[in-house]
């Protein structure tokens, strides 16, 4: 890959020298920022792009700059030099280590927007996601963005069951919770009010 990689919800300064460009690439939104600066007043970010499912390249910087980008819902690809290039050999994407939840408790939204769970137990495991607060405060998502994420369930003969149980704030489940052991289950998670979200099973 000759370009890098901002996780969704993520964000990124980057350093161009003199008459470097940056491409940006999302299938979501981002923001691109330039850091401006004035005698004896402080640092600005200078909102110069929004970048909506495309590629933004910039102009030249002569004298170099300070970007900021900030990652929507998806992540984001760019690349730096004097014709940067971002590549389109695949879904690329971040993922870091996938969380494990292994007992009945939270599903965190930490582990939700990480991508991947999973669970290795030989019992079973009720995992209650938590409240749409706490996935509002951990994300930056628009009413109607969201964020897939995966359980992977390779337990003895558990089942791995995302329930709100007797009822959880702000959060919605629509179709079956339940991951059988040996097997995978597919979920997005939307954003449909403030501190409100419906997670959907996918597959």
């Amino acid at each position: 890959m000759s370009y890098e990689i901002i996780a969704a919800q993520g964000t990124a300064t980057v350093t161009l020298t003199a008459n470097q460009k940056i491409a940006v690439k999302t299938a979501g939104e981002a923001l691109v920022y330039q850091v401006v600066g004035f005698p004896n007043y402080p640092s600005q970010n200078d909102l110069i792009q929004t970048v909506t499912d495309t590629i933004y390249t910039s102009s030249a910087f002569t004298d170099g700059a300070t970007i900021i980008i900030e990652a929507g819902a998806y992540p984001v690809l760019y690349a730096v030099g004097t014709d940067p290039v971002v590549g389109d050999d695949g879904d690329w994407q971040h993922q870091a280590t996938p969380n494990a939840l292994n007992a009945t408790g939270t599903l965190t939204a930490a582990m939700m927007l990480g991508g991947i769970v999973t669970s290795s137990t030989g019992a079973a495991v009720t995992a209650t996601p938590d409240t749409g607060a706490i996935i509002d405060a951990a994300s930056s998502l628009a009413v109607d963005d969201s964020f897939d994420f995966y359980v992977i369930n390779t337990g003895g003969s558990n089942t791995f069951t995302v329930s709100v149980g007797g009822g959880v704030a702000g959060i919605t489940i629509v179709g079956s919770g339940a991951v059988a052991h040996s097997t995978s289950g597919h979920f997005r998670v939307r954003k449909t009010a403030a501190d409100t979200f419906t997670i959907y099973r996918m597959s």
